[in-house]
């Protein structure tokens, strides 16, 4: 029994950042609006790279994913869509042709318990959901703030001068909270 994911569409993503820039320029106590659209594009590339950290969605968002089961024992796959947490799956649908699918529908082809959906047949799936938090965790705010402040104050230094001394500082570390929330892969 296998799932392969083969591939994951962002068809909307937010509109508004879950950290905001008052909130940043706070944290990093910056008083002065002269840079507001660099910690702006800032805070979005912190999201963005976290959320590719931990596999999760920071906000709400439209995701299109396919994905394959295979085997037939035991006869459940039970699918953690990526870009979790699960809020709603809008459509899902089995290929049953070439570009040809039936729409499934739910409770009857398929559940959703416990934010995985839970199909009973081998196949080809597409599925169009919403994902994210509707609320981001503090410690998750905070590591956006964490490497936002890193990516402010390191702007401009060149990666090949001092490469190994620049690297050893980014914010990868352990006191980052986003290692909890990892999605693990077997």
């Amino acid at each position: 029994m296998a799932i392969y994911i083969n591939g994951v569409t962002i068809v909307a993503d937010a509109v508004v950042e879950p950290v905001s820039l008052t909130d940043a320029k706070n944290w990093m106590r910056i008083d002065y609006t002269s840079d507001d659209s660099l910690i702006q594009g800032l805070l979005n590339a912190s999201r963005v790279h976290l959320e590719k950290l931990t596999g999760l969605s920071f906000v709400n968002k439209l995701i299109r994913t396919n994905f394959e089961l295979t085997g037939t024992y035991p006869p459940v796959w039970m699918v953690d869509l990526p870009y979790g947490p699960l809020v709603c799956l809008d459509e899902l649908k089995m290929k049953i042709g070439i570009a040809t699918y039936n729409t499934l529908t739910k409770n009857e082809d398929f559940e959703v318990i416990g934010g995985k959906v839970w199909l009973y047949e081998q196949g080809i799936y597409s599925a169009l959901y919403q994902g994210g938090f509707g609320t981001l965790p503090e410690d998750l705010a905070d590591d956006i703030m964490a490497l936002t402040a890193w990516q402010y104050e390191n702007r401009g230094k060149k990666m090949n001068a001092d490469r190994q001394a620049l690297i050893s500082q980014y914010p990868n570390w352990d006191g980052l909270n986003y290692h909890q929330y990892k999605k693990v892969n077997i």
